[in-house]
Formats: C-alpha cells, sequence, structure tokens
C-alpha cells in the first residue's frame, strides 16, 4: 500500500516577466521499502515536486497524501517535523553546531530531553559509518562526505517514514557518492523506509527500485 501518493498536481510559478508550469497532471506512488528515483533535466520540475511531497508547498490543483491524509488539509509544519526528512545537497548543517549537536537538534526541538538526544544522536551516527571522532567535530573540519552523513543522521532523527533526498551526492566524488547511495538503499531496504531522490546521474537512478522520469512537468516514464 502507498504511504505517499500525487494526484493530478499541476504546480505554476508566476512572476512579474513569465509564468512557468513547473508541475503538469503528475500522478506517482510511492511505498515503504523502496528506492525511487526522480530523473530529468534542469527545469523538468523535480525539485517542485519534491518540495510539494516535503509539504514545503501545496499544489495549485490536484492533491498529495500521506497515509491518505491530503497535506493540504494536516498540519504541515508537523508533517514535516514527523513524517517527512529532507537531505539536501549542500548539506545545510548549523556551522556552529558539532556534528553530534546538530544531529541532537530537531530531536531536542521536538521535547526529547538532551540525554535521550544524545544517545539517539550517536547510534545515528554510528549508523552512517561515522566514528566518534566526528562527534564534536564542527562542519568546517569534515569532508563533504562526513557532512552529507551527518545530513543523513540528522533526517533520521525524527524517525520519519519518508525520506527525500534533492540531489544528495551532487557535491560529492564518485567514492562518497556510492557511499551515500548506498546507506539511503540500506534505510530503504533495512529497514523499511520510502526513499526518494532526486538525481542527474543515471548510474545512481539505475541503483533504485523505481525511475520516475519528469520532462516539461509531466511525467514521461515510470519503471
Amino acid at each position: 500500500m502507498s504511504i505517499l501518493t500525487a494526484k493530478n498536481v499541476e504546480y505554476t510559478y508566476r512572476t512579474r516577466y513569465q509564468t512557468v508550469h513547473a508541475l503538469q497532471g503528475v500522478s506517482c506512488e510511492f511505498e515503504l521499502g523502496q528506492a525511487y528515483a526522480i530523473v530529468g533535466r534542469s527545469g523538468s520540475g523535480k525539485t517542485t515536486l519534491l518540495s510539494l511531497l516535503a509539504g514545503l508547498d501545496l499544489p495549485d490543483t490536484g492533491e498529495i497524501a500521506f497515509e491518505g491524509e491530503k497535506t493540504s488539509q494536516m498540519n504541515r509544519d508537523l508533517y514535516r517535523r514527523e513524517k517527512v526528512s529532507v537531505v539536501y545537497q549542500a548539506f545545510h548543517l548549523f556551522p556552529l553546531l558539532t556534528a553530534l549537536e546538530n544531529v541532537m537538534y530537531p530531536m531536542e526541538l521536538s521535547g526529547t530531553k538532551p540525554k535521550e538526544a544524545k544517545k539517539r544522536a550517536k547510534a545515528l551516527l554510528r549508523q552512517v559509518g561515522l566514528p566518534e571522532s566526528v562527534d564534536k567535530q564542527y562542519p568546517k573540519m569534515m569532508s563533504g562526505g562526513e557532512q552529507q552523513r551527518v545530513a543523513i543522521a540528522r533526517a533520521l532523527a525524527s524517525s520519519a517514514k519518508v525520506l527525500l533526498a534533492d540531489e544528495p551526492t551532487g557535491n560529492l566524488d564518485s567514492e562518497n557518492s556510492q557511499n551515500i547511495i548506498d546507506i539511503l538503499l540500506r534505510l530503504a531496504h533495512e529497514e523499511g523506509r520510502c526513499v526518494i531522490l532526486i538525481t542527474h546521474d543515471n548510474e545512481i537512478a539505475g541503483q533504485a527500485d523505481h525511475i520516475l522520469r519528469l520532462k516539461d512537468g509531466a511525467v514521461v516514464g515510470a519503471a
């Protein structure tokens, strides 16, 4: 059964100078325990779709639903905090917090006691393959691959069932890219999460269980 669905979704950007139909009648479904790759050229609507799935905005028409409930009818702040997590290409770590503190932050924000948050954060950092020596390091002291792993650990801190990744390997070399993809695939296949990633890399997309191809805001292929 699908945990996250998009049905006849349309979204338009309007500026003073132009109107861009970013998504046009997009329908798709996502299940737990599966990894999905959304691919397409720049401007095809990939990031717009991911933003709507994350509840950062609402469709102009159509609907996004999580476990059957429309995002338009839910508390989207709570949805983003507890149901879905997003990993970005640029990491978005807090520069003045250590790796451990970055992962603890969303848990403390939701009311978890510091001692419990610290224990879980350590476990999450080990889960993504980082040694204890990284716990007290600040982002500027880490490699790109290490920062992305911290970002994934932070995303997992909410125990969200859906993990959305926007070009998670875009700033990494090939070895670190594969390491990150391996982690994401394990989260889907071994922990039963739904992993949805945007990528321009066909080799990475080919490792996903399903591929959704977008062109000019419309789905042109799904496998």
